[in-house]
């Protein structure tokens, strides 16, 4: 199988914040104006104290997100205080799930270069990921800075994490990761020129197409330009994949938007492109202006309440298939025309078994040994659960899932729901990357299924 992958690259910074840690921090700071940093959560980092109030709202509520930092003096002082302490891995959406694939049996995945190649290239594992040349056109063309360093910094806390927080003891409810990001290349949804021009020529011969990185837009920019401008070249592009090769697959992650207007936007016209979108519990939560469920209600992890908020964006928009995963489920809702229950259970189940393992070590399994490697971990009970509330809801029967357990999958009026419980690792090297590895894993799957 031969993908396409786009757009965005960076090295990720991931450290595992402690009780030590937020005290320093917060001591650092005025009370003061912490408490207005909390009162704005604007989603744009400008001071320490908006650092701090990104990191630990996300900690008292165990949920994710990812914040723009505004001012260099905030990197500065990240890069001076945990770089060096960080675990440097490779990150962006893109190249995670194009190693992704590759590891796990796509024969090529041509990227989008962007940054530091040099330093991204190193920690890429996968041997059939091909970063096409640049021409010295290409070069002279380049976004000025698309060859930096691209770092983000990745916190991630554990469940039970303790701290005091304005004389509130604080306890972290499950864990989760908060990211501080400075980047103004993604940002822009920069595409190389050199990708641009190969991937028209490649897609002749691909299979499928992974496209990410749209969460990284902004909603203003300096030069007073919006995200329409920046998406565009990126839509013109994945459209013009579809006239050269029909029969190309191709699916969008969502990822955590600084807005939930700009959220509504992409996933709509992502919709009317791509052949299946992926997110999980709080980027679902977004998308409250095509759905109306409230946000908050999707932090309870309620199946039934996940299911019909995909049915109502899927009839919204005309999307043909949405993918949610979280900690201890994944829910998938298609038409019958783009799936069947039979390739959903399949492509869930090994991408289930790669996140798992990834959770552990923090490394990709054996394609060979993949459903012995992940034999001793057990599947979410509250997912188990879940899939009875589901099961509840649709016509369907009970199908086999990994291990002992069970999933469900059947009709929801004219669409279709399918729902399995994940394997969990109670204490995972990092959570980064683990919504990311599941995508890609059930992607390659699915595009292998309808192929076969």
């Amino acid at each position: 199988m031969k993908f396409l992958c786009g757009y965005n690259m960076n090295l990720d910074a991931v450290y595992s914040i402690t009780r030590e840690d937020i005290a320093e921090l917060l001591a650092s700071v005025d009370p003061t104006v912490l408490f207005d940093s909390f009162q704005r959560s604007s989603g744009d980092i400008n001071s320490i104290s908006d650092l701090l109030a990104g990191l630990v709202g996300c900690m008292q509520e165990g949920t994710g997100a990812e914040w723009f930092i505004q001012d260099v003096s905030v990197f500065s002082f990240l890069m001076e205080h945990f770089y060096e302490r960080a675990v440097v891995r490779l990150g962006g959406n893109m190249a995670i799930m194009a190693n992704v694939m590759s590891e796990m049996g796509a024969e090529e995945v041509v990227v989008n270069p962007v940054g530091d190649v040099g330093s991204i290239s190193p920690l890429i594992s996968g041997e059939g990921v091909v970063f096409p040349e640049e021409s010295d056109n290409d070069v002279k063309s380049t976004f000025k800075g698309a060859k930096e360093k691209i770092v983000h910094f990745v916190f991630d806390f554990k469940k039970g994490l303790r701290f005091e927080l304005f004389g509130k003891n604080i306890t972290v409810p499950r864990e989760n990761r908060f990211i501080a990001t400075y980047d103004n290349v993604n940002t822009e949804l920069y595409i190389s020129p050199a990708f641009e021009d190969y991937s028209r020529e490649y897609v002749k011969v691909a299979n499928g197409a992974i496209v990410s990185g749209f969460n990284q837009l902004r909603s203003v920019y300096p030069d007073g330009s919006g995200p329409v401008e920046k998406f565009e070249k990126a839509r013109s592009l994945m459209r013009g994949w579809k006239v050269l090769n029909s029969d190309l697959l191709v699916h969008a992650e969502l990822g955590h938007f600084s807005t939930s207007e700009l959220a509504v936007f992409i996933f709509t016209e992502l919709s009317g492109i791509a052949d299946s979108i992926g997110m999980n519990e709080d980027e679902i939560g977004m998308l409250f202006e095509i759905h109306g469920i409230p946000e908050e209600r999707f932090q309870r992890i309620d199946s039934s309440i996940i299911v019909e908020a995909c049915v109502k964006c899927i009839r919204a928009t005309g999307l043909k298939k949405m993918v949610v995963h979280t900690r201890d489920l994944i829910v998938s809702v298609f038409r019958d025309t783009v799936s069947s229950c039979d390739h959903e259970i399949q492509s869930l189940e090994f991408g289930i078994m790669c996140a798992a393992f990834f959770a552990a070590t923090g490394k990709l399994p054996l394609r060979s040994d993949l459903e012995d490697s992940v034999s001793e971990f057990s599947l979410s009970e509250y997912g188990l659960e879940q899939v009875g509330r589901v099961q509840a809801l649709i016509d369907g029967n009970f199908d086999s899932c990994v291990g002992s357990g069970v999933g469900a999958c059947g009709k929801y009026s004219d669409l279709n729901v399918c729902i399995l419980p994940t394997l969990i690792c109670d204490d995972p090297i990092s959570t980064v990357g683990l919504g990311d590895t599941v995508m890609a894993a059930t992607f390659l799957r699915w595009v292998e299924l309808l192929n076969s």
